[in-house]
């Protein structure tokens, strides 16, 4: 046998891509576990024999998870912010049937044979999160395979760009944007409140098989969207866990949350900024400990986003969000930070 091979890969070699219409871009991970599986069960039958003789194989299933730190535009002919404000838009719009745009995603592992195209995904879950005197990240959860004779295809993919990989910051935790606001309630929180934050944008996409031939489900479609998340506070702010304890005397709700990430200059391309309007926060967690005086505050989000209906032109834009779209998500994408109108 030659020597080294096979050879011992190291994983920066690799790399996952997003093929975004007029935004394919490689996005700089820190894991990424897309893998296509299939479990291969052995039931139990009466056949005379101490030694199993049937096995059933199950459905081949896409599925993982891609995370990575937000990162500034570092000049170049890409604007790499763009990537988190299309991973949101992918995740966020559905349209006037419901369902949620299709992305096909590149990952390679290796030079040689393990570089795999996965067709046919939808984003699951969406997540930001971002810790004091941390980075922000960013990181997605999909599913593939819809109605694909793959659900991974070998492929020899073209190398990143020297643009592509250009030298640049992350976005850490000086570069958040947070806002909390209800003028109703004379509430006005900002960042300087905040140890932790996050939101994650869940759609419950399910798998649907039919007799089509494939072990691939012949569609995914994805349920009501559920918006969680939760805030850790530097000791306890009294109007907003008046809020949250005074719940049953509103009867609803009108909280935004304003988070994201600013620019620290025009050199550094854009930043990303999101709503979440109609923001319904649960009582805060509170426990004495020796450590530092925190209280913890999860919420709810309800934007309340009907069907678009299929009349309605969908014209979203990476600067401006959709000033047309039904959703408020991403009516709001990219407003002023300062701005809650």
């Amino acid at each position: 046998m030659a020597f080294g091979n096979p050879a011992a890969y190291m994983g920066f070699v690799g790399f996952a891509r997003f093929n975004i219409p007029n935004n394919t871009t490689v996005v700089r991970a820190t894991s990424a576990d897309v893998k296509l599986t299939q479990e291969i069960t052995k039931p139990d039958v009466i056949d005379s024999r101490f030694d199993r003789t049937l096995y059933q194989l199950g459905p081949k299933i896409v599925e993982g998870g891609i995370e990575f730190p937000a990162i500034f535009d570092s000049g170049t002919t890409q604007n790499i912010s763009d990537v988190a404000k299309a991973l949101y838009e992918r995740a966020v719009h559905r349209d006037y049937y419901g369902k949620l745009t299709l992305i096909d995603i590149d990952l390679k592992y290796s030079f040689e044979n393990a570089s795999f195209l996965y067709p046919n995904c939808v984003i699951n879950n969406w997540r930001f999160s971002v810790d004091q005197s941390d980075i922000i990240n960013l990181g997605v959860d999909i599913i593939g395979g819809v109605s694909a004779g793959e659900g991974r295809i070998p492929k020899v993919f073209t190398e990143p760009t020297a643009e592509n990989m250009a030298l640049t910051r992350i976005c850490t935790w000086n570069d958040a944007v947070f806002r909390i606001f209800n003028a109703d309630y004379d509430l006005d929180i900002g960042g300087e409140w905040i140890r932790h934050f996050e939101v994650e944008i869940a759609n419950d996409a399910e798998r649907f098989y039919t007799l089509n031939g494939l072990l691939l489900p012949q569609d995914i479609s994805p349920r009501k969207r559920e918006i969680t998340g939760n805030i850790v506070i530097m000791g306890r702010h009294p109007t907003l866990g008046s809020l949250a304890k005074d719940n049953q005397t509103r009867c609803t709700e009108a909280t935004w949350i304003k988070f994201g990430y600013q620019i620290s200059n025009t050199q550094c391309g854009s930043g990303f900024y999101s709503c979440l309007p109609n923001t319904v926060f649960q009582i805060e967690e509170i426990a004495l400990t020796n450590d530092i005086f925190e209280t913890t505050v999860n919420y709810h989000n309800f934007p309340v986003a009907r069907q678009r209906l299929e009349n309605e032109q969908y014209n979203f834009n990476l600067t401006t969000g959709s000033t047309t779209d039904p959703d408020p998500m991403l009516r709001y994408i990219n407003e002023d930070p300062d701005s809650f109108t």
